[in-house]
């Protein structure tokens, strides 16, 4: 309990500190790097130029040293700029190639013309790419029009590797050693910094970089003067918000959007990272600074980034678009995909720090069902560990763990275990003392002891996970006979994993601690944490030998995250602001390749109001991850605690994300083919509407809905943007109909929502409601089909299979699609149409109910056909008022072809 305290003491001193974590101004690097700060140019060597089938490779040099350059082409039109120390060097750089999901694949250039001042290759269809020598800079065009530069403004630099000589100040503040606060950061190595700039031309507005409270559209640093954006995983209880300093993790990827393009950046680095961002439209005078080296109006749209990190190599990658969708796929192409996820996975979870004993775990359960509100997973964190011991149980708390969980498990339920990076130092701990036994743990500076530091159970050692070993001895903690307690159904929600130091600076371990390799942490900081739950995710798998999909959430990640786990935006505020803030950080981090994100319901720290808890509710139905969460402190939020008018609000909006499930589940299965985010900003389902750019009150889920939360307290109705032209909206809940372009306002009482649908899609639902997901798995489907407005015409597609398993690797499963379109002018037709024929899953589910919105005829009669072509009559109902018609019990099963004829 002491520890408790002075844990609790330290991190809510942070929360009101800002001086606990550094500026810009208090980082040696990052101030040399910074605009305005002494520049050091560098040129091509002309007779270093040559070209390989898929590269062009020359020699960069400058006054301080001589670096490899390559400029390579990847497959899917992305480029690779990537430049490091020539020759024999002192020391290697990390390349964290963990992030990837594979060596980027390269393709063959062409048309290579090397000339004395520059020279020129096409590296895809209509782009051209000219690398200019005095001095350094790269041009990509698309056609004739100037797209992306590289290096424009000069501020390439690489802080080489070097002996520290008899003048080291001469080095620049910081280079050999730094200080911050009580702690001493040294540097035997010196500073490894690098830095380079990158334009996008025609661009107004930049996205991405995440993760930070602030808006969706990148805010200008330069011209305002505040600190760059900084990606450096910490742990930052309560953060401010429109703040860019770091939070639990990040991506240095930044994605530049036009009505008629989209590209991408991505700076390839894990050490301490922070980002300039302009814009032409706020920073005139970045744009004058070019005048001379490019020829375009000086009123012409003008956005740019410049990263600047500790350590690495100079590693930038430029995904050519030219459309959203081929920004999410090129990204995938190197990170990956989200996997399919378990479906338990995407139902509602129940958590707060802590539920007391077994006893309390099986009241909330129990209560669920008397109050007959759905829920798949309850949370239990870190007081249920034998004194803060992950893979434990407190055993007077938690005596017969395993009973417990097989009694949720009964109702196709499940619960998730913490356990955090922190190992407690206690040789009567097998955790611990294997792995002090084995020389598992992270150095400190020197690597000749074993680094301890402070957080939640006291002192506490952390493992090395550059160690390919200890990543396999972590995973194997998740066995049942190393977890006793558990079962193959228990999942795990690493936290604190950035790791997280109370006694370290910044809140982590030192820079000058030493991994496997000999690597500082100062150069793999930002993939710890992914490796860490990376390990649980192997870890999962290994347990149930590779039959169950494992669900695992982490609150510090990376580039590649994606891969193994979901993310929530760590510890939030039960205020307003933060509610709002959920949107556009959640969008942040979808665009850059995360897809299943969410924020803790109703706020982590303090007290909501009745009405915030419902419209967090009401949010967190519509946002990937739905998890409700409190802090230790917090008082009990279950929603049969409220009164009768909240808890059934809150019901409802429970029972809303059940009811769409299976639409859900069906973006998730797309998601893991192409990359495409279920969470998306308006200009990606419309690229063309510039008044959706900066739009961040509402999004769209997948390509059917257009969700507005309300996120403000006492208000009574909502203005909703209404995205693309002539395009036709259904409110959900009524069906009434609505054109765009335009802006209207929406009834918002405690029970509403806004969701509309796109005319043009097909939404599958569930609306019997169970207890758990896995329990609708066999429920029949209904569809919501929203007519386009002027071809009379929608499709949709449904994904199925058991839900839990990776038997659909097999062929277990269903992909198909449902069409409605106008054949004559007198026949509508509905029909359905195997999209994977690859896939052999067959469930007993059938269609129930068919409902059409936006009908302009009245129907005289409706028949299904099957392939015997004998027509069946169906019953339907038709609301002139609302243009619906309703087609009742089809029972057309989801998995065979099948005709609906709708005669008029």
């Amino acid at each position: 309990m002491r520890w408790l305290l002075l844990a609790l003491a330290v991190c809510l001193a942070y929360a009101a500190d800002k001086s606990k974590f550094k500026t810009c101004e208090q980082v040696g690097f990052c101030k040399r790097h910074r605009q305005g700060q002494e520049r050091v140019p560098y040129s091509i060597i002309p007779s270093s130029v040559k070209a390989n089938e898929t590269a062009l490779l020359a020699q960069l040099k400058s006054k301080e040293n001589t670096l490899e350059l390559a400029v390579i082409v990847l497959k899917d039109s992305t480029l690779r700029i990537f430049a490091d120390e020539s020759g024999e060097r002192q020391r290697a750089r990390y390349i964290p190639y963990d992030a990837f999901v594979g060596l980027p694949t390269q393709e063959k250039i062409s048309e290579v013309k090397i000339e004395d001042t520059k020279a020129t290759f096409v590296p895809f269809k209509n782009k051209k790419v000219v690398v200019n020598y005095n001095p350094f800079w790269v041009e990509v065009y698309d056609k004739e029009d100037l797209l992306i530069a590289v290096n424009s403004n000069g501020l390439f630099k690489f802080e080489h590797f070097r002996n520290q000589g008899s003048e080291p100040e001469k080095d620049g503040e910081g280079f050999w050693e730094e200080k911050f606060s009580s702690w001493t950061d040294s540097k035997p190595f010196g500073s490894s910094a690098v830095g380079l700039d990158v334009e996008f031309f025609g661009f107004k507005y930049l996205y991405g970089l995440p993760e930070h409270a602030m808006s969706l559209a990148l805010k200008s640093t330069l011209p305002n003067q505040i600190d760059p954006y900084r990606i450096y995983n910490v742990d930052i209880f309560e953060y401010e918000m429109n703040s860019p300093m770091s939070l639990y993790g990040g991506s240095p990827l930044v994605i530049a959007h036009n009505k008629y393009k989209t590209v991408g950046a991505y700076w390839f680095n894990v050490a301490d990272t922070w980002v300039d961002v302009h814009s032409s439209a706020l920073d005139k005078g970045i744009v004058n600074k070019l005048v001379d080296k490019f020829t375009f109006n000086e009123g012409q749209d003008h956005a740019g980034a410049h990263f600047m990190s500790e350590a690495g190599v100079a590693d930038l990658f430029l995904f050519l678009g030219p459309t959203p969708n081929d920004i999410y796929r090129q990204e995938a192409n190197l990170a990956g995909t989200h996997p399919l996820p378990p479906i338990t996975g995407i139902a509602y979870h129940q958590c707060r720090w802590n539920y007391n004993d077994e006893k309390d775990v099986l009241d909330v359960d129990k209560n669920f069902d008397k109050y007959d509100i759905p829920y798949d997973t309850i949370w239990l964190d870190i007081e249920h560990t034998d004194g803060k011991r992950y893979f434990t149980w407190d055993p007077d708390r938690f005596p017969n763990p395993q009973e417990m969980i097989k009694k949720i498990e009964t109702k196709s339920r499940s619960v998730v275990t913490i356990v955090d990076p922190h190992v407690k130092k206690d040789e009567n701990y097998p955790t611990y003392q294997l792995a002090k036994e084995r020389d598992y743990y992270v150095k400190n500076a020197g690597g000749q002891s074993d680094y301890e530091g402070d957080c939640w159970p006291g002192r506490s050692s952390y493992l090395d996970l550059l160690n390919p070993q200890v990543r396999e001895y972590l995973a194997d903690r998740y066995l049942l006979e190393n977890y006793h307690g558990s079962t193959e159904r228990l999942w795990t929600w690493n936290d604190m994993n950035e790791p997280s130091v109370f006694s370290g600076p910044e809140m982590s371990m030192p820079r000058d601690n030493i991994h496997h390799g000999g690597w500082e942490n100062r150069e793999i900081h930002n993939i710890y944490g992914m490796l860490y739950h990376n390990s649980t995710y192997f870890g999962h798998l290994r347990r149930s030998n590779n039959k169950l999909r494992p669900f695992i959430l982490t609150r510090s990640f990376f580039t590649g995250t994606q891969r193994t786990s979901a993310i929530w935006t760590g510890d939030n505020a039960a205020e307003w602001i933060h509610l709002k803030a959920t949107i556009p950080m959640l969008l942040s981090l979808s665009i850059a390749g995360f897809p299943n994100v969410g924020a803790d319901v109703g706020g982590f720290f303090g007290n909501p109001t009745e009405e915030l808890l419902v419209r967090w509710y009401q949010a967190g139905a519509f946002q990937p991850f739905f998890r409700a969460h409190a802090h230790l402190d917090s008082k009990r939020r279950e929603p049969w605690l409220f009164s009768d008018e909240t808890r059934n609000n809150i019901r409802d909006a429970v029972i809303r994300r059940y009811q769409l499930l299976p639409y859900w589940y069906t973006l998730f299965y797309e998601h893991s083919k192409n990359g495409k985010p279920i969470m998306r900003p308006i200009w990606s389902e419309f690229p063309g509407d510039e008044n959706g750019f900066d739009e961040e009150r509402e999004y769209m889920l997948g390509n059917a809905l257009l969700v507005r939360p309300v996120t403000d307290p006492e208000v009574k109705s909502v203005s909703l943007y209404i995205p693309g032209y002539q395009q036709v909206w259904y409110d959900w809940d009524t069906g009434k109909m609505h054109v765009s372009p335009g802006a209207i306002y929406t009834d918002t009482p405690m029970s509403k929502i806004p969701v509309y649908q796109r005319g043009g899609t097909i939404v599958p639902v569930r609306t019997r409601i169970r207890r758990s997901a896995a329990l609708m798995r066999n429920d029949p489907i209904t569809l919501y089909i929203a007519s386009e407005l002027n071809r009379d015409f929608a499709n949709g597609t449904l994904y199925l299979d058991d839900g839990e398993s990776y038997g659909y690797k097999d062929g277990d499963y269903m992909f198909w699609s449902y069409t409605y379109k106008k054949n004559t002018d007198f026949l509508y037709t509905i029909t359905s149409k195997n999209l994977d024929k690859n896939g052999q899953f067959d469930p007993d589910v059938y269609i129930e109910k068919i409902i059409i919105r936006g009908v302009r005829y009245y129907p005289r009669n409706v028949h299904l056909y099957y392939d015997d072509y004998n027509p069946e009559d169906l019953e339907f109902t038709h609301d002139r008022e609302l243009r619906e018609v309703v087609i009742r019990k089809p029972n057309a099963f989801v998995s065979r072809e099948w005709r609906i004829d709708i005669h008029i």
